[in-house]
């Protein structure tokens, strides 16, 4: 959305500093790593070629990574720009004022449109008393976890997929540990054959790397494309892992002991071969993916309780519905609303959010009578709604953040040991035929071969799982920094009503030198008002986007105040109407007194003794009429 100026602040701060900063350091270690790895490979260049290729890949790694968290992280302790247009509306904005803003909003497809409502949808929460945003749970799991935590409904879509995906990931693991039990019964009751023995340690190994997967895959980060639901979380999540649990045991044990046919080997001879090779330490890794797991999830828990306490679902709305007999015209009730009584609520000068635009149509009948109707859905201007958390939900974010950040900085330990490790795989195996060498699994140097390719392999395990857990604190952590709830006055107005027209005139008396005809509207109006006052949530963001996120609506609470002010403004304002129309004007009021005193003079007798009285004049007047008309009459013969 395009930054709008404005001189007048509405509040917002950036609250990205703290994880700016952090970020930064951190970029800093990985920066001056990968520097300091980038200065080794040079000088390795001139002694061992290959070496310093490896050394130099692995360099620009590190300086990559450590580039992009520094710039992010000094990008966002800079300066917040809010415009005058943020945050975003919550269905498609129709004021003339925010034209090129709500084009932006829009979008062009699901992936650029940021309002999360339709106009339809706010008119059906208000005069429904419902709350759309607390869609129900899709899938068995999710509706597990809704069962267990019931008050996770209330929460925005992103923290609610957070949750659901953590706990989809415990699931998976435990399901996955269940189904380890499951290769036991299958290889004692002698289903994958006689090499079912030999499979344990190869499937604790495809186990430990499906559970580095599935954590890997629970840390995701906020998408910056609207989240319109929830995500789904069903049975299937652990049924098909159940089911592979099964049959993979049955495919590896039936492949190995067609290979031992094959070869006429026998399972002594397989097992021999397995018992030469390093050890993976499968157990181990385990070990450390749950204990990883507990305390990741026991910070992330810690958090997630704090924000569900604060949620308070209220769906009230206060309500008005009357019937005013006025004399007014059914447009000028409209043009008043929108221009005066709703204006005149904005927040620090910022228009309103128009999401149904006022249209007042008139069905003028016959006779001068008719019927009208109009409505208009506004939001007034949100502004910010500090959220009180506690310091425990503070102390368990920047926990998180900076566990996640240091388990980055020992990344970068095992990705320097990584790098050295497979430049050791290098320079033993130079000039060397790997063929005879490991033709001997029993000799030295194919031992120590062995034991450097599986050194490498465990410091490439220990980096995905750092970083994955890594990934997993920060996000979680940076999803509840980036929350910032609003509050604002959502307003509902529907007129209906029939208006009959009628003539009325004033100064029309024998003597009066001025007169007034007017039409007379009469109107029998029937509003509805619903106001209430919303409390909106949205997820910040760094960069030229900051705001460009929906703003989902998660309390309803009743506004009798505004309610009621709203209601005196307009009723106010039809009491206060003139239906006769007069000389406003000091020029044309000494017009008209000049006027009368010309009508006064006309009026004044041209003989006899002097009349006190305009009737009285009138009166000598006829009289004289009379005479004359006596006077002509031809006298009659006796």
């Amino acid at each position: 959305m395009a930054f709008d100026y404005g001189s007048i602040d509405l509040g917002l701060k950036n609250p990205f500093k703290t994880e700016g900063t952090i970020s930064a350091i951190t970029g800093s270690i990985q920066f001056l790593a990968g520097l300091y790895l980038l200065l080794h490979a040079a000088g390795s260049l001139k002694d061992d070629v290959s070496a310093g290729w490896i050394l130099l890949i692995f360099s620009i790694i590190l300086l990559g990574m450590g580039i992009t968290l520094l710039g992010s992280g000094i990008y966002a302790m800079l300066r917040y720009f809010v415009g005058r247009n943020h945050p975003t509306s919550l269905s498609l904005n129709h004021n003339t004022s925010s034209v090129s803003a709500a084009v932006e909003e829009a979008g062009q497809d699901q992936y650029q449109e940021f309002v999360q409502y339709e106009e339809f949808q706010l008119e059906e929460m208000l005069v429904g008393r419902k709350n759309a945003t607390f869609s129900e749970p899709a899938g068995f799991v999710a509706r597990l976890l809704h069962s267990i935590v019931p008050r996770l409904l209330f929460m925005p879509y992103p923290i609610r997929n957070m949750a659901q995906g953590i706990f989809g990931a415990w699931v998976k693991t435990l399901t996955a540990l269940v189904a380890f039990a499951f290769v036991a019964f299958v290889t004692l009751a002698g289903f994958a054959g006689e090499a079912g023995k030999l499979i344990f340690p190869i499937y604790s190994a495809i186990l430990m790397f499906y559970l580095a997967l599935v954590w890997n895959s629970a840390a995701r980060s906020i998408p910056r494309k609207v989240e319109r639901k929830v995500a789904t979380l069903g049975r299937d999540t652990f049924l098909y892992v159940i089911v592979i649990s099964i049959i993979l045991p049955v495919i590896i044990g039936i492949g190995l002991s067609w290979l031992m046919k094959k070869d006429n080997s026998a399972a002594a001879d397989v097992e021999r071969i397995f018992s030469v090779l390093p050890g993976l330490h499968a157990v181990l890794y385990l070990s450390g993916i749950i204990v990883a797991a507990l305390l990741s999830s026991a910070v992330i828990l810690i958090m997630m309780r704090r924000r569900i306490a604060h949620a308070n679902p209220v769906v009230e709305v206060s309500e008005l519905r009357e019937n005013w007999q006025e004399s007014i015209h059914p447009n000028e009730i409209f043009i008043n609303l929108d221009n005066l009584v709703m204006a005149n609520r904005r927040y620090k000068e910022v228009p309103n959010r128009i999401y149904r635009e006022l249209k007042p149509e008139l069905d003028a009948q016959v006779e001068g009578k008719g019927s009208f109707k109009g409505e208009l859905i506004q939001e007034i201007q949100p502004m910010v709604s500090p959220m009180d958390l506690g310091d425990d939900f503070k102390k368990a974010r920047f926990a998180s953040l900076l566990s996640g950040n240091i388990l980055s900085v020992i990344s970068v330990i095992f990705i320097f040991l990584l790098a050295y490790s497979i430049v050791d795989i290098r320079s033993f195996s130079g000039g060397k035929n790997l063929s005879s060498l490991l033709g001997n699994l029993n000799s030295a140097g194919a031992q120590t071969f062995l034991g450097l390719i599986m050194t490498t392999i465990h410091y490439a395990l220990i980096i995905f799982i750092i970083m994955a857990f890594a990934k997993l604190l920060t996000n979680a952590a940076h999803l509840f920094y980036a929350e910032i709830q609003f509050e604002s006055l959502l307003v509902y107005f529907k007129c209906e009503g029939t208006f009959t027209e009628s003539k009325i005139s004033t100064g029309t008396g024998i003597h009066d030198s001025t007169r007034s005809e007017n039409t007379l509207v009469r109107s029998s109006i029937t509003p509805w008002i619903i106001v209430s006052r919303i409390i909106s949530t949205t997820f910040a963001a760094t960069g030229m986007r900051n705001l460009e996120y929906p703003r989902y609506i998660l309390e309803m609470h009743k506004s009798d105040h505004d309610l009621q002010a709203i209601k005196d403004d307009v009723v106010a304002f039809l009491k206060d109407r003139e239906s006769i129309a007069s000389i406003t004007s000091v020029r044309d009021l000494e017009n008209a007194s000049h006027i009368h005193q010309i009508n006064q003079q006309s009026r004044a007798p041209q003989a006899g003794p002097a009349l006190q009285h305009d009737e009285d004049a009138a009166g000598y007047q006829r009289q004289e009429k009379e005479l004359s008309q006596t006077d002509h009459k031809p006298d009659q013969e006796p």
